[in-house]
Order: structure tokens, then sequence, then C-alpha cells
């Protein structure tokens, strides 16, 4: 890594080093098992805005779901009733998995009071997958007035930078006689067990993290019943009924909100911002020097098998690292911490720009290195090849 560039760049903006606790080992969760895995079940299912519906607008109930939301219609059934009185209505899935809509055939009454029963039937076949029945009620108050129309939304950004080493055999230095390896840790994967202070890695990839916060596309009884899509550079990325989204990638990018009425259909898109260009440079493969870690004589042996091949070691040299990426398992790059202030976006154009948020400090951005490793491991005796 070029430490006199990221230097200079802490100038701009704020940047913390830090190292994660040892004792923790890279686990790969491939193989687990799960036994509620490829079945279909509600856990929950309540509605949402039962307390202030629009007069033009739709029942919205969320819960968490697994599997097709459509296909398990016929497993709800829902009753809305005034008076007595039973209304038609139908149960529809929308675009955001485990949020649907039961809307009237005919118009709400202004101000009117319904009744909500009903209940889910879980069929999963696994008795601990959902329960077996999960009973919906609730009193549904109907607003005196439509719903109010959408606006754009728009949003700040609060970006970070998280330096991840990337941790595998291939990519450890470690002082003479260390011996790193693979090892079960449970759910059919290996870890990686090496001691820091003994090995250190020499590779590491730079993500950008960015919590995006908007203001709701509309209020008073409407905002419950508006879905927002987060696109990045023209793509959908994730949805959400509140307009709060979370990207982590290794380059620079560009975002919008979509709002969508659920009652009406109708969709406005807000304000483009981009992310990333000031810290472009730090994002992807990276290369780390070993030697501002351990001060030993660093060598890498080649892999056999699940350790390194004692004779297969040869010496490292710190001043010529390779900036390749591997298939090492990076630390957790959300579990750091964060800036305390809140930025717009770089832009309001596209990644070429010249975007707006320079080094002024307000970026709030934080290079996260980190370690990951098991202590108070015995070292094994090995021998040595002559390389003289």
């Amino acid at each position: 890594m070029d430490y006199d560039k990221l230097a200079a760049l802490a100038l701009a903006f704020p940047i913390l080093v830090a190292t994660t606790t040892p004792g923790v080992a890279r686990a790969d969760s491939a193989g687990c098992y799960y036994p509620c895995d490829g079945l279909e079940f509600w856990e929950d299912l309540s509605p949402v805005n039962a307390a202030k519906i629009p007069s033009d607008g739709v029942l919205v109930l969320q819960g968490i779901h697994q599997g097709d939301d459509a296909a398990s219609l016929p497993s709800i059934e829902l009753t809305v009733t005034k008076d007595g009185q039973p209304l038609a209505g139908a149960l529809e899935a929308t675009s955001l998995h485990g949020v649907l809509v039961w809307r009237p055939l005919a118009p709400w009454e202004a101000g009117g009071v319904y009744e909500l029963s009903g209940a889910v039937t879980n069929n999963s076949g696994n008795e601990f997958c959902g329960p077996p029945m999960i009973v919906i009620a609730d009193a549904l108050n109907i607003d005196a007035a439509p719903g109010a129309a959408l606006g754009p939304v728009d949003f700040t950004g609060q970006p970070q930078v998280l330096v991840s080493p990337r941790v595998s055999l291939d990519t450890l230095a470690c002082c003479p006689e260390a011996m790193p390896g693979n090892d079960y840790s449970g759910c059919g994967g290996n870890g990686v067990y090496w001691d820091p202070a003994e090995c250190t890695p020499t590779q590491a990839h730079g993500y950008l993290s960015v919590q995006l916060m908007g203001e709701p596309a509309t209020t008073g009884a409407a905002a419950a019943q508006v879905v927002y899509t987060l696109k990045v550079d023209g793509n959908s990325h994730s949805s959400s009924l509140t307009p709060q989204f979370s990207v982590v990638t290794d380059a620079p990018f560009c975002a919008v909100i979509e709002a969508t009425d659920l009652a009406s259909g109708a969709t406005i898109a807000g304000q483009k911002h981009c992310f990333g260009d000031a810290v472009a440079e730090m994002l992807g493969p990276k290369a780390l020097d070993p030697s501002e870690k351990l001060q030993c004589a660093l060598e890498n042996c080649a892999p056999n098998g699940n350790n390194w091949d004692p004779m297969m070691c040869t010496p490292l040299d710190p001043s010529q690292p390779t900036t390749s990426d591997s298939d090492g398992t990076a630390s957790d790059s959300g579990s750091s911490g964060g800036s305390d202030s809140d930025t717009a976006g770089e832009g309001e154009t596209d990644k070429g720009c010249s975007c707006d948020a320079g080094p002024t400090g307000d970026a709030g951005l934080l290079a996260l290195v980190g370690v990951v490793g098991v202590l108070g491991l015995a070292r094994r005796t090995r021998r040595r090849r002559d390389r003289r």
C-alpha cells in the first residue's frame, strides 16, 4: 500500500487505523445445513398502517417470510368488515418481499372504522419453521382525506472506507518456524489458524461503505404506503418501507432513490448523488507491508494441503509486495465504527464528474486495517530446506 498517498488523504479525511481483537479465526459457512432451508413459511404478518389509511389508500401488511409472496397468498385469509358487513377486497403481493397490500374493491368510507380479522396457515412440515397459525386482528381507521402526492426523495450519505485484510495460506507472511494452517471450523467450512504475533497478511481490499438517509416522499396517512427503491448506477439495489439504505462496494458509485405509492402505483425519482471519487485510489486490491507489523525475517511457504510445506519456504521481500487479490475471506467490513458527521453525496452528476466533496473533511471516512488470527497456537517443529 502506498502509505504516502494514504497519509495525504488522511489530511483531507478523518482516518482511524484499528486492529481487530485477536483470537478470532476466519470461518467459512459453506456447507451449513439449516432445517428450514427450502421450506415456505411466514414467521409473522401484521398491519403497518391500520391506525390511519388514506380514504383512497390500501391496507399494508408486513412480515418475515421465506418463500415467494405471491405463491403464499392462498394460505392467508383476511376479512374486513364494517358494522358486521364484509367489504370486498383482494390481497396482493408487492415489489418488496414480505410486504402485502389488501385493496378494497369499493372505496373506503372516509373517516370510517373497519374491523380486520384473519389468519396465516403455515404448512412447512416442520414445527420449528414458523408457527402453525398466525392470527391477524386490528381496527382499521380511515382518514377523512385522500393521500398526499409523492415528492422526490433527497438523501444524504455517510461514507466510510474499510480496508479489510485478505487471509489465506497464500497471503500470509510469517516469522521462521511459524506454521499457519487450515482446520475445520464447524458447519462444513475451514478456518485459517495463525498467530498474529508470528504472522500477518500481505494483501487487503478496500471497500466503500455508505449509509444513505432519505427524507419521506410524502407525509400524513399516505407515508406508510410508500415503497422506496435504491438504484445504484441505474440498477435496482434494494427496497424498503423507509428511505434508508446501506451500500458496500469497492468502486465509486452514483445512487437515486425512487418512491412508489402502493395505492396508485405512481413512482417518482429523486436527485442523484455520487460517492467515492475522492477516495477511489483507496478502493480495491491493496498491498500491505508485513514489516510494519513484524520485525522478524519474514517468509512465505507454499501450501501443501491444509498447511504450509516446510520444504517450500522462501524469504519475503517487503519492498515488493504483491497487489493481487486472493480468495481468502476478509474480516467483517460492517463491524467498524464510523464518523459522527452526515454528508451529502459527492456530486449530482455521473461518477466521472468533478465531485463536490473534495478535501473538506465532511466525508467522515474511516480506514480500518484489521488483523484476524488465533493466539496461543503451538508451533509446529519443521525441517527447513537449505536455501544457500
